[in-house]
C-alpha cells in the first residue's frame, strides 16, 4: 500500500485496537435514526484520542478557538469500553456530537455469532441521542471484507433495537485503496480483496464513511503540490462504490499535507474539496488534526508546518457548517 501505510497501520492499531439478545435470524431493522446535517465538521483533536488517553472534552473546545464552531468530535475505543462520561458530557453541554468508534472484546466471528450482543447493547444504550458509532473503523487493517460485512449488519441489528437514535456507519480506510496496493485488486473476481467485498449493505447503514490523507511523497507520479480530494482516483473509486446505494457520505478522517520540497498551502485544496463535497452528498467532513496534517495557530507540532492559508481554508469550511 502507500508509502506511509505501515506506519498510519500501526497507529490506528495503537489509536483504535478500539443489546438486546436478538437472534441471528432477526429481520432487517427498520428504526428511524436522526437524520444527518447539511454540513457539520469536527477534528480528531489529539494523537492519542482514545479512552483513558488523557484526552478531554477541553482539548476539543481548544480546537474551537483555532478552527470555530466544530460540531463532531471523534473519540475510539479498544476493546468494547463505554463511552467515557467526558464525551457523552461534551455532547450534552457544549454540542460537540460524538462519534464513537470501537472495536469488541470479541472476534469479527464471534461479533457476527452474537457473542459480544451484550457489549454491544451497552455501548448503544449509553450513547447521546442523535450521535454516530461505527464498529471497527478502517477494518481492512483487521479482517476480511466477508468478515467486516457479517459482524457489521450483527453491531447494527443490536444497536439499532438498543437505541434506534444513532447513526450507525461503517468507516472505510479509502487512502489505502491505491491501484497497485498490495492485496488490492479490481478485477471483478471478489475475495475479500475489492470494494465489493467490503460494502455493508445500504439497510445496515445509515451513511457510509471514507478516510482520505493525501501525501506528496505517497503519491507517485500524481500531482506534489495537495489537490482537491475529487482529484485523487482513490476517493473516486470509493465515492463511486458508494453513491449509488442511497445513503449519505461522510469524510470522517481527512489529513492533507505536502512533504517535498517547498511546502505549498493546502488552501486551495481544501476550498475545491468543500465545493466538490458538498455538491456530491457529503454531511460530515473532520479534519485530523495530527502532525504532518495539523492545521491550527497554536504551536505547530513535530512534522507540521505553519499554514495560514491553510488554516482560513478550514476556518471558512467550518463557518460553512449548519449550527
Amino acid at each position: 500500500m502507500s508509502a506511509y501505510a505501515p506506519a498510519m497501520a500501526t497507529f490506528r492499531r495503537t489509536l483504535a485496537t478500539a443489546a438486546v439478545v436478538i437472534l441471528a435470524t432477526a429481520a432487517v431493522p427498520t428504526a428511524a435514526h436522526a437524520a444527518l446535517p447539511t454540513l457539520a465538521v469536527g477534528a480528531t483533536t489529539s494523537a492519542a484520542d482514545t479512552v483513558g488517553s488523557g484526552n478531554t472534552c477541553a482539548g476539543f473546545l481548544d480546537e474551537r478557538t483555532h478552527l470555530g464552531n466544530l460540531g463532531i468530535r471523534r473519540v475510539f475505543a479498544s476493546a468494547g469500553q463505554l463511552p467515557p462520561s467526558n464525551a457523552v458530557n461534551c455532547h450534552n453541554n457544549n454540542g460537540a456530537v460524538l462519534w464513537y468508534s470501537f472495536k469488541t472484546s470479541c472476534t469479527p466471528a464471534g461479533v457476527a455469532a452474537g457473542t459480544c450482543d451484550t457489549e454491544i447493547q451497552n455501548i448503544a444504550t449509553a450513547m447521546p441521542a442523535g450521535s454516530y458509532l461505527t464498529y471497527n473503523h478502517e477494518p481492512e487493517n483487521d479482517m476480511t471484507g466477508v468478515q467486516f460485512v457479517a459482524a457489521f449488519q450483527r453491531v447494527y441489528t443490536v444497536a439499532k433495537a438498543a437505541n434506534s437514535t444513532l447513526n450507525v456507519v461503517p468507516i472505510y480506510m479509502s487512502y489505502q485503496w491505491r491501484s497497485g496496493s498490495t492485496g488490492v485488486t479490481n478485477n471483478g473476481t471478489g475475495g475479500d480483496r475489492e470494494i465489493q467485498d467490503w460494502l455493508v449493505p445500504a439497510a445496515y447503514a445509515d451513511a457510509y464513511g471514507l478516510d482520505l490523507y493525501w501525501q506528496a511523497s505517497t503519491r507517485g507520479s500524481e500531482p506534489d503540490d495537495p489537490v482537491s480530494v475529487d482529484a485523487d482516483p482513490r476517493m473516486i473509486r470509493w465515492y463511486n462504490a458508494v453513491s449509488g446505494l442511497g445513503k449519505p457520505l461522510t469524510l470522517p478522517e481527512w489529513g492533507i499535507d505536502d512533504d517535498q520540497g517547498t511546502r505549498a498551502s493546502r488552501g486551495s485544496a481544501i476550498r475545491a474539496s468543500r465545493t466538490w463535497l458538498t455538491s456530491h452528498d457529503f454531511h460530515i467532513i473532520a479534519y485530523w488534526q495530527l502532525d504532518n496534517w495539523y492545521l491550527g495557530t497554536s504551536t505547530v507540532p513535530a512534522g507540521g508546518y505553519a499554514d495560514p492559508d491553510g488554516v482560513a481554508a478550514c476556518q471558512e469550511l467550518v463557518a460553512a457548517a449548519t449550527p
